[in-house]
This record gives structure tokens, C-alpha cells and sequence, in this order.
């Protein structure tokens, strides 16, 4: 069988033969394509033409496949059924599908989770997965869109987007503040017990927040301390007033409005890293990373 080069009119007749092939009459395959009889019996001609083969045996009443076209409509059913769930895809692969992220666990469970519903009622075909951790994600072995990173966002073959700063100050409960005399008294601070995040970001040392914040106020720390794996944990112990905690303002704005939590002194910094989302650099014109990316945004900007 000699093979055409695929122009558009060759392209086309394949398509006009399948339909043909499918329903053994040209009658029924001009209804479906929307053309007359002579228009779909001078497309398969001219693709009989273009191949050098006869496709089909045209009986008065009735068609029959040759064996040229019967292995032709086995190859062409096959690749236009390829092409066509491939199309429905690329039509619905924005918006549909499995979205796996990962996400520092206290920024998901006390930022991101409460607002969630908003981006899934948004896109309701996509699966979204979400995943807590500290550590960093390896995009080559683990099958993850994308990240939201604390950190410095620079890493080595991956694009990074700034999606807000941070900002730190020490919070304890009321009680706590009242018992310690912390109220505007700083140096108060040398009989407290401190809570530390051991993790506050990948690789960290377990008291990196407290000695940045202690380093910039020029304030000096006490040695009695505690420390959790996660930052919601520190902050939970500092709200049943186990001591005073380092708080990220984006943690504890809730607790703050309630009264959970109090500043006993205003003495915020500004964190030097912020959060970032981070994926694969040839994942950035991905539909799904560029809705999340622009949903965070507008959640930022509320927030």
C-alpha cells in the first residue's frame, strides 16, 4: 500500500472512510458527517487514489470491505480513537484530573485547609491530594505537581513563585502572660519556658526561629525549653500554657482574634524566608499549577 503524505484532504478522507466503514454505507456516513452521498463517494476515491488500493467493493445495494480496507480501518479506528481521547483531554486537562500537592503541615492545616473548599468547589473535576511535610520534594522520583515551600526560593532546577512573606512574634496564653509578667517586659523572658518548632523549615535547626527573633530584638533566651516536630503543636502547647511560643502571623491570626493566644510584647521581625510554590520547570505552563497558583493569590490578597 503506498503511503500518502497526511494532507489535510488525506486526513480527511481517512476520517469519511472509518465513518463509511463503520456503517457499510455511504448514504448513512454523508448523514453523519453532515455532507451528501457524492461528497463522501469522492473523498474515498481520492483516498483510494492517494493509496494506490480499493477499499471498498460497491455492490448495487451493498457495500463490502477489501482486505486493503479492512487492515486500513483497523489501523485508522485505533488512531483516530487515540487522537480523539487525547483531544478530550487536552480540552479538559486544566481542570480535571489528580492534583497532588505538597504542603508544610501547619501552614496546611491552620492556613490552607480552611480555605480549600473555596479552590475545590472552583474546580470541582479536579482530585486534589494533599500531603504534609517539612522536607523538600524530590520532583524527579515523586509524582507531585507542585509545592509550597518556606524557604528562600532558590532551588536548584525548579521554578519557584513568591506567594506571600512572613512574620514572627512570640505568643503565649493570657494566663501565661499574666503569671510571667510578660505584659511589655521582654526580660521577662528569662523565666519562661520556650516552645520551639523543631522543623520550622527544611533542614532548620530546632531553634533557628527563636535565635533569629532573639538575634534582631537583641534579646537574650533562656535555656529551659520544649520542642515538637510540627509548629501547630508548639502553639497548641503554648494555648494550654505550657510556655511561649514562636508564632508565624499566618498561624495564629485566628487564635490571636479569639483571645487563644495573646503578644505579650510587640516585638515582631520579619521572617527572612517565604512561602513559595514551587514545581518541575517544564510543569510551569501547566493549567493546573497556573489555577492554583493565581486561587492562592487571591486568597493571599484577601487574607
Amino acid at each position: 500500500m503506498q503511503l500518502p503524505k497526511l494532507t489535510g484532504s488525506v486526513l480527511s478522507g481517512l476520517h469519511c472512510f472509518l465513518i463509511a466503514a463503520d456503517q457499510m454505507s455511504f448514504t448513512r456516513a454523508a448523514e453523519i458527517l453532515c455532507l451528501t452521498q457524492s461528497a463522501v463517494s469522492h473523498k474515498i476515491k481520492n483516498l483510494e487514489d492517494s493509496l494506490g488500493v480499493q477499499l471498498f467493493i460497491r455492490q448495487t445495494r451493498k457495500l463490502l470491505l477489501t482486505e486493503e480496507g479492512k487492515r486500513l480501518k483497523g489501523v485508522v479506528a485505533q488512531n483516530f480513537g487515540d487522537i480523539a481521547h487525547e483531544l478530550r483531554d487536552l480540552k479538559t486537562l486544566e481542570l480535571s484530573g489528580d492534583f497532588n500537592v505538597s504542603v508544610p503541615p501547619t501552614f496546611a492545616q491552620t492556613w490552607l485547609l480552611p480555605r480549600l473548599k473555596h479552590f475545590i468547589d472552583k474546580y470541582p473535576a479536579l482530585r486534589f491530594h494533599l500531603r504534609t511535610r517539612n522536607d523538600l520534594v524530590d520532583f524527579q522520583t515523586e509524582s507531585f505537581d507542585c509545592a509550597i515551600y518556606f524557604g528562600h526560593g532558590k532551588y536548584a532546577g525548579l521554578h519557584s513563585e513568591k506567594l506571600m512573606d512572613e512574620s514572627m512574634v512570640p505568643v503565649c496564653s493570657p494566663q501565661y502572660a499574666d503569671q510571667n509578667h510578660l505584659h511589655n517586659n521582654p526580660e521577662q523572658l528569662m523565666v519562661c519556658t520556650l516552645l520551639h518548632d523543631a522543623a520550622p523549615w527544611a533542614r532548620a535547626g530546632r531553634n533557628d526561629e527563636w535565635q533569629y527573633w532573639a538575634q534582631t530584638n537583641g534579646i537574650e533566651l533562656p535555656e529551659n525549653s520544649c520542642t515538637f516536630d510540627r509548629a501547630d503543636l508548639a502553639l497548641q502547647a503554648a494555648e494550654n500554657g505550657l510556655g511561649i511560643a514562636m508564632g508565624r502571623h499566618s498561624f495564629v491570626d485566628q487564635q490571636l482574634k479569639d483571645g487563644r493566644l495573646v503578644v505579650p510584647f510587640d516585638m515582631a521581625v520579619q521572617s527572612p524566608l517565604s512561602y513559595y510554590v514551587v514545581c518541575r520547570q517544564d510543569a510551569t505552563i501547566s493549567p493546573r499549577i497556573k489555577a492554583f497558583q493565581t486561587w492562592l493569590h487571591s486568597e493571599i490578597a484577601e487574607f
